[in-house]
């Protein structure tokens, strides 16, 4: 009894104390936080991630139409200024990218005097100007599977592709023009497919790529530290393309030692001239790199043509070192899902630690990809990136840098439902939407997804920080959002594991539920 009555003055004091003075400030509501966040974001320059929060309030409700209407103005003032910006800095990329995301929310006059393609046509020309007709043609064609081209557009691009000798591209373009029913311009002449390789050409236009990355100590005895893989020439002025993964040393942040890149183009004259990674793709292993020399051979047309199984195909490359070495085989499948994202070959071509980063070729000697990995323990299964992804790149790696990729914070798969949300980050785009595990994606920036590797390729189609538009049933009505894609982190597995719990990646892993 004694504990009870000396207690209860220290329990009198701590609710005294948690009483307090009453406070003079007042709680916002729920609705009244979210606008501040909402606003917070526009003034932190996220105005389009403000964006889709305004489009999701205006569905669920909560704010008032005045609320909303205020908090929308503002960001649509931010978007319109940064397209200005973008155009003024010459950044053309970014200009289409605000100006299809301010189409897609709805507001395509808010940016005037500008179309989408005039933007394009602003691209190609700067460009021209800084001679990288390369990649004008690759933004040209990038601008042709908006919509159904002029003929002016066809055109442009043809004359583009018989001036870079992009053959496969030529009689792709010339074939699409007169399914159209346009004119081939005057003079055109289109190259048909070559009926053998030149391979003492083709060879001219690869080489070795060397890393030196010091000494390594094993067992207390030192080695060098090497890595040997292989690349070809794309552009006269000296820009090859290999692997990420034989140049990573040179840009990961994480790595902390000694690392020197060099090219070599023959064993005859044993030079390594230097070389500097000019931009570089995780995601698809691709690295474009640059060396003061002009090359012998270039090559010139990558294959606008899938593969199909039991082609021929022909490797070159420098297996363990043994530089210009053609390896011959067939394509044993397509549609492997090896990478995190959109599908590769697999081939019987024999190929080796070295042979990372060279080009594979058709029977008329174009590129149809890139051999970028292979079984150790198994000969035969070895594994190339399509050259329909190396043209899709080659925009980006040129404009330097890391290649960041889109993605929308959630995981599908392929059930007898149909394309099922199996996993939905948490604070991610489609989560701050109000995705929710089960809901069944229709349709992604208007097309139609019925596959992951469908609903990859819609999403890739945009670059991060852009709005896109899905549509997904939920028991039994269709909905409608607005998401602002974000960057895709490099090991999405690990980002997700530190925002929730491994429970519920589980399904998403390994089609496992948990109870």
């Amino acid at each position: 009894m004694r504990r009870a009555i000396l207690c209860f003055p220290v329990v009198a004091a701590l609710v005294a104390a948690c009483a307090g003075a009453p406070s003079s400030e007042k709680v916002p509501t729920l609705d009244q936080a979210r606008a501040r966040e909402v606003g917070t974001l526009i003034d932190a320059g996220q105005f389009l991630p403000a964006l889709q929060e305004v489009s999701y309030l205006r569905q669920t409700g909560g704010l008032s139409t005045a609320d909303l209407d205020g908090l929308e103005a503002r960001g649509l003032d931010s978007l319109a200024k940064a397209f200005s910006a973008a155009v003024s800095d010459k950044k053309f990329s970014d200009a289409i990218r605000l100006y299809g995301s301010a189409a897609t929310y709805g507001k395509p006059d808010l940016i005037s005097g500008w179309t989408e393609a005039s933007l394009y046509d602003a691209w190609i020309a700067e460009l021209d100007s800084s001679g990288n007709q390369l990649v004008a043609l690759m933004v040209r064609l990038r601008e042709l599977e908006l919509d159904t081209p002029s003929q002016a557009e066809l055109s442009d691009a043809l004359s583009r592709a018989e001036k870079l000798q992009d053959a496969p591209m030529a009689r792709l373009l010339a074939d699409r023009m007169q399914k159209l029913g346009y004119a081939l311009p005057a003079g055109t002449v289109v190259p048909a497919a070559s009926s053998a390789i030149d391979f003492p050409h083709a060879i001219k236009g690869t080489a070795t790529i060397w890393v030196n990355r010091g000494i390594k100590i094993e067992n207390g005895v030192g080695y060098p530290d090497r890595v040997i893989g292989s690349g070809f020439f794309v552009d006269s002025r000296g820009y090859l393309l290999t692997n990420y993964h034989v140049v990573k040393s040179e840009v990961d942040p994480s790595y902390e030692g000694y690392s020197r890149l060099y090219v070599r183009l023959s064993e005859e004259s044993g030079d390594r001239i230097p070389a500097k990674v000019v931009g570089y793709d995780t995601v698809f292993d691709l690295a474009l790199i640059k060396a003061d020399l002009t090359p012998d051979a270039i090559f010139t047309g990558m294959s606008t043509q899938n593969p199909t199984p039991g082609d021929r195909v022909y490797a070159i490359g420098s297996p363990v070192g043994l530089e210009k070495t053609v390896t011959a085989g067939i394509v044993s499948a397509t549609g492997r899902r090896f990478l995190q994202v959109g599908d590769t070959m697999q081939v019987d071509v024999p190929v080796n630690p070295g042979n990372s980063g060279g080009p594979l070729l058709n029977d008329t000697g174009d590129v149809v990809g890139i051999v970028f990995a292979g079984l150790e323990q198994y000969q035969g299964i070895n594994f190339a990136i399509p050259a329909q992804r190396i043209r899709e790149a080659l925009p980006e790696l040129f404009a330097g840098g890391g290649v960041a990729h889109p993605w929308l914070g959630m995981a599908l798969a392929q059930t007898e439902k149909g394309l099922e949300i199996t996993y939905v980050l948490p604070e991610g785009p489609a989560a701050k939407a109000g995705i929710e595990v089960g809901d069944m994606v229709d349709t992604i920036g208007g097309v139609a997804c019925t596959t992951v590797e469908a609903a990859q390729d819609a999403v890739l189609r945009y670059a991060p920080e852009s709005l896109v538009r899905m549509t997904f049933t939920r028991g039994e009505t269709t909905q409608e959002r607005l998401l602002c894609l974000t960057t895709r982190p490099e090991s999405p597995v690990e980002f997700a594991l530190k925002k929730g719990t491994m429970d519920s990646l589980v399904f998403a892993l390994f089609g496992l539920q948990l109870e």
